[in-house]
């Protein structure tokens, strides 16, 4: 009998092929204090997924980044994915604005007009068949110092994203402020945000990928559980039908 976290990565599988058949391209956006917990995301999705149809971009946020001459969101527009294709942004323009505003960086008008674009940006998404999710993932300022050093997995990311860590964990508040402002200006119908409990990032891997599942399912009307049970039955028929063929 399967486990409940393989049936989960069967029908995640199932829901991103069923994507493909209908051309729904879909945006997972990976913000927040908690980056075990994103790591851990990216790993799920990584292991289960076909990967000539999702990629993974991790930005370069403000305070690693060289200043950028080009246009607000133009570099996000650049890598958006093929319709049926899943793009996973790691730090996108909500860690961009975050950063910035808690650097105090950003004048009142021109954080208003970023917000603007960024909820006309998704809209702009929504109506052209793309699946915007968005995830906040939290985490203590000394759980996440704590989990980052103990955590053998996450060594093996931190030359990726060291930086960011070091960033999260000095200016954690300030950062924390500032992103959950953004959270409430831009958490609309089109695409609203899900922040699950404040966990170590292997449990917090669960709930995403539950959120995915219950998500792709409203927008691809799919009964994951149900088809990947069909699946498997007829699997284990066709197993059946040989062993006795064999016989």
């Amino acid at each position: 009998m399967k486990s409940a976290e393989l049936e989960k990565t069967d029908r995640l599988s199932l829901l991103f092929r069923a994507a493909q058949d209908q051309a729904l391209g879909v945006v997972l956006i990976l913000e927040g204090t908690g980056l075990p917990g994103i790591i851990y995301t990216v790993e799920e999705l990584s292991g289960c997924l076909d990967p000539r149809h999702f990629e993974v971009h991790h930005f370069p946020g403000a305070e690693t980044a060289p200043e950028r001459k080009d246009l607000f969101l133009y570099h996000y527009w650049l890598n958006l994915p093929r319709y049926g294709d899943l793009a996973v942004f790691d730090g996108s323009y909500y860690h961009d604005w975050a950063v910035r505003k808690s650097a105090q960086k950003l004048g009142k008008s021109e954080s208003s007009n970023w917000i603007e674009d960024i909820k006309n940006f998704e809209h702009g998404l929504h109506q052209n068949h793309y699946l915007v999710l968005k995830i906040r993932i939290q985490r203590d300022r000394k759980d996440l110092e704590e989990e980052m050093d103990t955590d053998k997995r996450l060594k093996i990311w931190s030359p990726l994203l060291g930086k960011r860590a070091k960033y999260l964990i000095k200016h954690h508040r300030d950062y924390s402020e500032a992103l959950e402002l953004i959270v409430e200006s831009t958490n609309v119908p089109d695409a609203p945000w899900f922040t699950p409990p404040p966990e170590k990032g292997k449990h917090v891997r669960i709930h995403v990928v539950d959120y995915l599942i219950a998500r792709l399912e409203e927008a691809l009307s799919v009964d994951s559980r149900q088809a990947v049970a069909s699946y498997d039955e007829a699997m284990a028929l066709m197993r059946n039908l040989k062993s006795e063929e064999s016989k």
